[in-house]
């Protein structure tokens, strides 16, 4: 029996290597997608660090659904060059490594969450704070379309209704805004059918004032919040938030320009 080369492997290592099977190995072959090896002097492929490298690779993309004409498109456009054994495997253990951390953070994250109120009561969470502000009495609670924005937000934000809070801090920080949330909250929800553009439009127009005036962060994108709540608010209520939209570009440009002065 012919021993493998030194560092060099045989289908059946080098796929046990990569997480496949010879057979998988040798398909990869007659399709094209990775080369053969150079084969020994009996006949038999064997594999080195170029070849783990492509194969463990391989393996990947295709643990991740990717259909195989692509991962034949990430193949051909990566040179690996000719690597030693002892390199690809050490590079291959690094990649792993930082997989490693990758999913650690993930795990931490995600027990964060598990512990956190936030994550899944966004409305309970929201109404906890306009209450210790005073925006809402002990025993009030949000309106309907209220509750609906609560998730939404929670949505759209890139740290969920905690990060929307974070923000808003900045408002809640400020006696004037705070003293205006209560009466601007009251037109809100006495908007009805009968109520005027010019009754729109002044609500609108006072409620951004009030928003842009703590310089929050903006990281909520207005136009995506408009069309998810759209379908659930009545005409009027949709109306008020066209209106919004255009009068919140508005103070934000021209807040932009201020500074750039």
């Amino acid at each position: 029996m012919t021993s493998t080369s030194p560092g060099r492997l045989s289908v059946t290592r080098v796929a046990e290597v990569a997480g496949l099977t010879p057979r998988a190995v040798r398909y990869y072959h007659s399709i094209g997608l990775v080369p053969e090896p150079p084969r020994d002097q009996s006949g038999y492929r064997r594999y080195g660090g170029k070849e783990v490298i492509e194969l463990v690779r391989v393996a990947r993309l295709r643990a991740l659904g990717m259909p195989l004409p692509q991962i034949a498109e990430r193949v051909a456009a990566t040179d690996s060059g000719d690597v030693s054994l002892a390199d690809a495997l050490a590079s291959l253990a690094d990649e792993v490594d930082a997989e490693i951390d990758e999913l650690i953070q993930t795990r931490d994250r995600l027990r964060e969450l598990a512990r956190s109120e936030t994550f899944d009561q966004p409305v309970k969470t929201l109404t906890q704070a306009l209450q210790n502000q005073g925006v809402l009495g002990p025993t009030d609670d949000l309106r309907t379309s209220e509750k609906l924005a609560a998730a939404v937000l929670d949505a759209v934000h890139p740290e969920g209704i905690a990060g929307v809070l974070a923000e808003a801090s900045r408002l809640f920080g400020d006696a004037n805004v705070i003293e205006a949330f209560g009466p601007l909250r009251k037109r809100l929800g006495s908007l009805n059918p009968r109520s005027t553009d010019e009754e729109i439009a002044s609500l609108a127009a006072d409620v951004a004032t009030v928003m842009t005036s703590g310089a929050v962060e903006g990281r909520v994108d207005i136009d995506l919040v408009e069309s998810l709540l759209t379908d659930r608010l009545n005409s009027t209520q949709q109306r008020f938030m066209r209106q919004l939209r255009a009068e919140m570009k508005t103070a934000q440009a021209m807040t932009s320009g201020r500074e750039t002065r």
